[in-house]
């Protein structure tokens, strides 16, 4: 079990980017919160195990239909902090 905390740039605010995250978190069984930030960037921290983590991270590169995903950034860590299901936070 990992946890990644990912920030997206990109036109990923205003398109339905949090639920397209919340979705895929979902299909890959994963835990954790994504969020808009102030700077019109995206958070996610998303915990499971690696290779869920992993196809989870190549959706968000690619990102939904109505967003453009310009840079991703994430560090991996095993720290975990348990969380129960994948929330949208605001």
């Amino acid at each position: 079990m990992l946890q990644y905390r990912i920030i997206v740039d990109g036109r990923v605010q205003g398109v339905g980017f949090r639920y397209f995250v919340q979705m895929e978190a979902d299909k890959q069984k994963l835990t954790g919160w994504v969020k808009n930030r102030d700077n019109g960037t995206v958070e996610i921290r998303a915990e499971g195990p690696e290779e869920s983590l992993k196809q989870f991270l190549k959706a968000v590169q690619k990102g939904s239909p109505f967003s453009r995903v310009t840079n991703v950034t994430f560090e991996e860590t095993k720290q975990l902090d348990g969380y129960q299901k994948f929330n949208i936070s605001y």
